[in-house]
């Protein structure tokens, strides 16, 4: 029986590791339909829970169930490749990363693996609080990681949390984030300054900001660490309140790019060449988008700052140069 059950465990491994890359490699060709039917064709043969190594060699519990980690899944850990290609590229080996929203901490956990960062995780939502400590368990890396199972805003004390039943990547402070969202309860609000000096940190090499609608007040609660020298590099989506976080972020003097992803084929070829070992531009000056100066109000998509006249803001002007 014994048997048995660690041959059904290395045919499970097996038809697990086959089916993500079939999956990857039909989504990343030049076929552009039936994706969703081969992905659940390809699902009804795996266990809801997973526990898998990425391409990167990372290794991730990951529950099928929920659509954040579902994605995580089939598409090798390759979501939000400007923010993976900008930790590869821009974060010091060793610096420290900030993660504020940090879901099951996969960028964070990135962060270490590829860059031998310092990571303090921010994550709001119980379960996924749970997965983000089973991933660092998992990887080894409980010596240089932190979680602080709370949200991050511009005032310390507790507020209501919500839960989008729907989808894993939308739970909110705000009730109104999404349609349908229910009340999960309280939970533990923090200034990111003052928890920033109460784990001793010095300097932030790179914060994440992805807090579904809360990103103003994260950076308000920056307060006087929001500036170019004590937070190098900041990526934010800026969800709501474009202009108002521009604004701020440019006082503080900060200049800002934009995501230069517009599609699926777009991405695939830039992580391509890039794996390739080329220069590619996953981030153009607001100046380049669309040919001019637009509005950062209509601008929708990811965008990452550094310091006016860092050496970071010289080489990502140079790279957008060679578009």
């Amino acid at each position: 029986m014994v048997h048995w059950d660690g041959e059904k465990e290395l045919m499970s491994g097996a038809y697990c590791s086959f089916a993500r890359r079939l999956f990857r490699r039909y989504r990343n060709g030049p076929i552009t339909f039936g994706h969703s039917f081969l992905r659940q064709a390809l699902a009804s043969g795996l266990a809801e829970m997973q526990e898998v190594r990425l391409r990167s060699g990372l290794r991730l519990q990951l529950d099928l169930t929920k659509g954040n980690q579902n994605t995580i899944f089939w598409q090798d850990g390759d979501i939000e490749v400007q923010l993976y290609w900008a930790i590869r590229e821009l974060l010091p080996l060793g610096g420290t990363f900030v993660d504020c929203g940090a879901n099951c901490g996969l960028m964070g956990l990135l962060a270490r693996q590829y860059r031998q960062a310092r990571v303090l995780f921010f994550e709001p939502h119980p379960r996924l609080a749970a997965t983000v400590e089973a991933n660092i368990r998992l990887n080894g890396f409980g010596e240089s990681c932190e979680l602080a199972q709370c949200a991050v805003s511009d005032r310390n004390g507790e507020v209501d949390f919500y839960e989008d039943p729907r989808e894993d990547g939308s739970h909110s402070i705000h009730k109104d984030w999404t349609g349908g969202m229910r009340e999960l309860g309280k939970v533990k609000c923090v200034r990111l300054a003052d928890m920033l000096a109460e784990k001793g940190v010095s300097k932030i090499h790179f914060l994440k900001v992805d807090t579904e609608g809360n990103d103003l007040a994260v950076l308000r609660g920056a307060g006087d660490w929001l500036k170019p020298e004590s937070i190098e590099l900041i990526y934010v989506e800026m969800s709501r309140q474009r202009e108002v976080i521009c604004a701020l972020l440019e006082s503080e003097g900060y200049v800002g790019f934009v995501s230069a992803l517009k599609n699926r084929r777009e991405m695939a070829r830039r992580q391509r060449e890039y794996e390739r070992g080329g220069k590619v531009s996953f981030f153009l000056p607001r100046s380049r988008e669309s040919g001019g100066i637009v509005s950062w109000n209509k601008m929708k998509g990811e965008t990452l700052w550094c310091g006016k006249n860092s050496p970071t803001a010289s080489y990502l002007s140079e790279l957008a140069a060679t578009e």
